[in-house]
């Protein structure tokens, strides 16, 4: 089993681009078209407006110092809504301005530059949050919500903007409609920008800020001509993307509704440190640390972002995130119970329980300061493999006259959900999906083989846990298609496991099983039934041969290699091989039978050796495990 495709940058990951529209101060005039409506060529422009009233001073100076004086001047129509400000107001927002400026911002490549006037929070959360395009007038009963230039939608009425009241309305001026505030609007972030106005949240504001990318729109910018067979823009309009949107939600949507459990800089710190060591990827692969980083990174963030839109019951019975998906192989996972409810760590209900949300203009944040996302629930969970499902199995082999052939033969068997065998009634419907496989060996001409095996790959480990792993095994009589009475027989069979190399081997055999990647299939570790397992003893398992077989078949084995593929594709690192060991006396007097019936092969992960040994699997609540 050789699969050398691993992940070579994020787009295998985050596919696809959100698009949210912002333009640089000098661009709305050349984009955007006033309707003229309430506007007279021979009045005063805005900017001669807000000259004109002393009040208006501190807003005036502002709107000089970041250049907006400009815009307020030009012929392109808008609506302001001029606030009376205070001195101190003025100079924090000038402060503000200036600070940014000077900051250098890094970007996703390492690269610095300084801060653009369309990222300044001095422009888009004051200048712009005072400003919309076109002229609007209002009537005695006009009410509607306002876009405005930064994207905020406001409730407009008859005597105040957002609740803030007007002390002169509607205002013509040769480019637009002027309105004078009592005072400055309030501005309200959406989900994304609430991230980084909370102090406690710098980490997870600075992982988004990694994913910015501003990119040309072509479609409204201008062009000038070709130079040397590339297109020249006389003006350029960007667009801000970020690939997490499109992964996770989109946040910045001020049409959208959604939640968001962000974790505080200290949550961040403590989980990143927790799940590291689940991605010590071989030394091979194609960048093996920064897929690492990307696994630990999302493994904190990948739960915690909540459509609003997508729950049901306003979410008092339950809340799923955004990386939900509703099939029956996912049935629980990325479903938080009771999140309204006291916290509770022991069953993970009670997620949002004792927290005050931050109201934003698309959703609201809550801030975790415990870590209340359990990981089991998002992307560590419990798994199993159908036994039928060729991926994750390989045929040994056996060398017949120098050319390698199949050690066995495979059938994959539908099984009955009942029936009534010797008297007594067996139940299999918590088996669920799936079917079985029989394994039978196969003999040639010149070489005898008696017994049954099979390899299974285990996908989607993590490095640094303790699994325990199991086996279920089936009676021939639950087959759909029949049985015959000398088939009810118990079987023997040993455990091999080996776990992928850090390093691909170089010397090899001529054994037709060998795979580099592993260790030689001769040097597999051969297991003894785990303490507390009652099929058999040593290195003999044994199933019962009437009965669904749930075997422990490994305990507590701590992990070096991961295998969790969820950015490329990354090979199964842990293998087991099943053989029977039946005598041909067994065989010919019937006691025992050389044909295994695996309907699937399940692994759970621990963090401690403890937690490991002392769990029992219960197999009535298959439910929980996951292909």
């Amino acid at each position: 089993m050789k699969t050398y495709h691993y992940i070579t940058s994020l787009a295998f990951a985050l596919v696809g681009t959100t698009f949210m529209m912002m333009s640089c101060a000098d661009e709305w005039d050349d984009h955007y078209q006033g309707d003229g409506q309430g506007t007279m060529t021979n009045a005063p422009s805005l900017l001669e407006h807000v000259k004109a009233d002393p009040d208006l001073a501190n807003f005036l100076r502002v709107a000089q110092h970041v250049g907006y004086d400009k815009v307020l001047g030009s012929p392109q129509t808008l609506t302001l809504w001029a606030p009376v400000i205070t001195s101190a107001q003025a100079d924090s927002v000038i402060n503000l301005y200036d600070e940014q400026k000077r900051t250098l911002v890094t970007m996703p490549d390492g690269s610095q530059r300084n801060t653009k006037d369309k990222d300044n929070t001095a422009i888009t959360q004051f200048m712009q949050n005072h400003m919309a395009l076109f002229g609007r007038s209002v009537s005695t009963t006009y009410e509607d919500s306002i876009r405005m230039m930064n994207g905020k939608y406001m409730m407009l009425r008859a005597n105040d903007l957002n609740g803030v009241p007007f002390l002169k309305k509607n205002i013509v001026a040769s480019n637009g409609i002027m309105y004078k505030l009592g005072s400055k609007e309030t501005f309200f972030p959406n989900v994304r920008e609430a991230l980084a106005l909370q102090t406690t949240l710098d980490s997870i504001a600075a992982y988004y800020r990694l994913f910015d990318q501003y990119e040309l729109d072509e479609s409204s910018s201008v062009q000038m001509g070709v130079v040397d067979g590339e297109i020249v823009y006389a003006d350029s309009v960007t667009t801000l993307n970020n690939r997490l949107y499109n992964s996770l939600g989109y946040i910045q949507r001020e049409d959208s509704s959604y939640m968001f459990l962000a974790p505080s800089t200290e949550v961040w710190k403590r989980e990143y440190a927790k799940y590291a060591p689940y991605f010590n990827y071989v030394n091979k692969m194609e960048n093996r640390d920064s897929v690492a980083n990307l696994n630990a990174d999302m493994a904190i963030i990948r739960g915690r972002v909540f459509n609003l839109h997508q729950q049901h019951n306003n979410y008092e019975d339950s809340l799923i995130n955004t990386s939900y998906i509703n099939q029956s192989a996912y049935y629980g996972l990325n479903v938080f119970m009771n999140p309204k409810a006291a916290y509770n760590p022991e069953t993970g209900e009670g997620i949002l329980g004792g927290l005050q949300p931050v109201t934003c203009s698309n959703g609201l944040v809550y801030i975790d300061n415990e870590g209340r996302i359990n990981p089991k629930s998002t992307f560590r969970q419990d798994r199993y493999i159908l036994a039928s499902n060729m991926r994750h199995t390989t045929m040994p082999r056996l060398t017949v006259n120098a050319e390698p052939q199949p050690q066995v033969s495979t059938v994959a068997r539908t099984y009955l959900d009942s029936i009534t065998y010797n008297g007594q009634k067996y139940d299999f419907s918590m088996l669920k999906d799936g079917n079985f496989l029989e394994i039978a060996p196969l003999t040639y001409q010149n070489v005898v083989n008696r017994n049954s095996s099979m390899y299974f790959f285990l996908p989607n480990t993590f490095s640094n846990l303790y699994y325990n792993v199991y086996v279920v095994m089936v009676p021939a009589f639950c087959a759909a298609d029949g049985y015959t009475d000398t088939q009810v027989r118990p079987t023997r069979f040993h455990v091999y496991r080996n776990e992928r190399l850090m390093d691909v081997r170089t010397n090899g055999t001529t054994d037709p099983n060998e795979d580099f990647e592993f260790e030689r299939p001769n040097l597999d570790r051969a297991l003894n039934v785990p303490d507390g397992e009652t099929h058999g003893s040593g290195t003999n398992f044994e199933t019962t041969g009437d009965q669904v077989d749930v075997i422990c078949i490994d305990k507590a084995f701590r992990t070096s290699v991961s295998g969790y593929n969820n950015f490329g594709a990354v090979d199964p690192a842990l293998r087991y091989r099943i053989t029977t060991d039946v005598r041909q006396s067994e065989i010919n007097n019937n006691t025992r039978t050389n044909v295994m019936r695996i309907n699937r092969i399940i692994y759970v992960g621990f963090e401690t050796e403890e937690e490991a040994k002392a769990y029992e699997l219960d197999l009535s609540n298959i439910k929980e495990y996951r292909e």
